[in-house]
């Protein structure tokens, strides 16, 4: 693998890092905001959306930082 690939390999995974790290950050905040604890369904419900849009979110990023490398 060439060192360009191995940069852009290594920038792709530190922005999902980064996207994953703002996705617990949020998840923890809306946690401690609600003061009632939502039913483990409601939970698994809410994590999924955010981690749908986080992923999504770091995907868009990846192919901007590929395009923007070619």
């Amino acid at each position: 693998m060439n060192q360009s690939h191995h940069e852009l390999r290594r920038a792709a995974a530190r922005a999902f890092m980064e996207s994953l790290d703002q996705l617990g950050t949020r998840l923890a905040a809306e946690g401690a905001e609600g003061g009632v604890v939502p039913t483990r369904e409601k939970l698994d419900t809410q994590r999924t959306r955010y981690l749908v849009r986080e992923l999504e979110d770091a995907v868009a990023d990846i192919e901007r930082f590929t395009q923007q490398q070619e």
